[in-house]
């Protein structure tokens, strides 16, 4: 509830105000409703020597349950529209941002342009993290890969349904510096509870020069030579159980792999890691230990070669 008493951004001080109106009003029909339980409860008890009444109709009493809850409903559309129509308006964003929902992590897309660009002529993407001015409002564009995925960020308000086959938008914007954190908040599957949302907001000033550095370490982490390697692996289904620090590979299920060629073993059973050990893993898990969840992927000794000459480089 911090969102409610601190809100950070100005559409959870729009959320915020509104809570705290349909709140008095909740409270006003929670006393007049047990108000009267209570009342009746006590005024038509069962006691000795009264003989209890039998009550069929009020026509002021029905005329009022009728038309309080009525005006209270009208009222709460009118307070709420104007709301609505603010948080729903993505217009003069001075900043887009593409956001993909997989299961079970989110894909950061920055802005097409050449303080965003990386030594792949592609703009800068992050995976876990996204990094964001203060006081500057940012329109998300949202889409889902697999199932439904919900992007939310209480304290600075804000949520929308990811959904496959469509783009969804909203817009963001925290007051001050600091982070924030925010999940998926439609059950998506098993990792469900780990696709959090870490939205991280530094000084506008700032923020040019982390976008510098933001590009350099990803330059740094995705060196040209192994572009083609890399692609390969981001492209198949390795993406959806791994970590690889640096990359959109931010799998829940399976083991971190952002240091597999300094790891003793592959699954505890193959030693060293070298190239014909993850090549033999990769192309049939079962066979070298049986039982373990990894399946074969049926993959082509071409795309697990690809593969394989990326793997043997994260140290």
């Amino acid at each position: 509830m911090s969102w409610v008493n601190d809100p950070q951004g100005p559409i959870a001080r729009e959320a915020a105000g509104l809570y705290w109106i349909f709140f008095a009003m909740a409270v006003v029909v929670l006393v007049i409703v047990d108000g009267g339980l209570i009342y009746a409860g006590f005024k038509f008890r069962e006691r000795a020597g009264h003989v209890a009444k039998q009550f069929h109709s009020h026509n002021l009493l029905e005329f009022a349950w009728t038309l309080i809850p009525t005006a209270m409903v009208l009222s709460m559309t009118a307070l709420a529209v104007p709301k609505l129509n603010f948080i729903n308006d993505t217009s003069n964003a001075e900043m887009t941002i593409h956001v993909k929902g997989q299961r079970w992590s989110w894909i950061y897309t920055y802005p097409d342009q050449p303080a965003f660009r990386t030594n792949e002529n592609k703009p800068l993407q992050t995976a876990e993290t996204l990094t964001i001015p203060a006081n500057t409002k940012i329109k998300i564009e949202l889409e889902a890969v697999d199932v439904i995925h919900s992007f939310a960020v209480p304290v600075i308000g804000g949520k929308k349904d990811a959904v496959p086959g469509r783009q969804t938008s909203l817009w963001i914007q925290a007051d001050r510096p600091g982070t924030y954190k925010g999940q998926c908040t439609e059950f998506c599957g098993a990792g469900h509870a780990d696709m959090l949302v870490n939205l991280v907001v530094v000084p506008k000033a700032e923020y040019a020069a982390w976008t510098r550095n933001a590009v350099a370490e990803y330059n740094r982490l995705n060196p040209p030579e192994l572009a083609r390697f890399r692609a390969t692996y981001l492209a198949n289904a390795c993406v959806g159980c791994h970590v690889v620090a640096g990359t959109t590979s931010q799998g829940k299920v399976g083991p971190d792999l952002s240091k597999i060629a300094s790891k003793p073993n592959i699954a505890g059973v193959l030693s060293p890691v070298n190239e014909a050990n993850l090549k033999r893993w990769i192309q049939n898990p079962q066979a070298v230990k049986p039982g373990t969840t990894m399946p074969a992927l049926g993959l082509s000794d071409a795309v697990v070669d690809d593969i394989v000459r990326y793997l043997v480089t994260l140290r």
